[in-house]
């Protein structure tokens, strides 16, 4: 398995900062797409860090705001429906589908047989 494989990542893919909700979350804290996107992947990437289930006890949506370093984006990613807060914490919707880890073990499949595909493809041509 090649090392780049087993690096820690997110899930991001080359529209994410052209979604709806990422320009909803820069209009909503007054900041410009490529800042709110950012700002939200700086978070996303620690929230992959500090919970496997998506639920973060006590977060509140200034404790996000703080991480990210943009006012505002806490209640915005709330606004548009990527994560909920609750009196016990906060909790991130969808994060099996996309971060969990049989999501990452999905997505890695698909590189690996993109990949594969790939070389296949080359070869024939040859």
């Amino acid at each position: 398995m090649e090392a780049w494989i087993k690096m820690a990542w997110i899930k991001v893919d080359v529209t994410t900062c052209d979604k709806v909700k990422i320009i909803h979350i820069a209009r909503a804290c007054g900041v410009r797409v490529n800042e709110a996107f950012g700002a939200w992947f700086r978070l996303w990437a620690w929230f992959d860090g500090v919970t496997e289930d998506g639920r973060l006890d006590f977060l509140k949506p200034e404790d996000c705001d703080a991480k990210a370093g943009l006012n505002g984006i806490g209640a915005a990613l709330a606004d548009v429906g990527w994560i909920e807060f609750g009196e016990r914490g906060a909790m991130i919707i969808g994060w099996d589908t996309h971060n969990g880890k049989s999501a990452k073990k999905r997505a890695m499949t698909a590189l690996r047989v993109a990949a594969y595909k790939t070389r296949g493809a080359a070869e024939n041509r040859r």
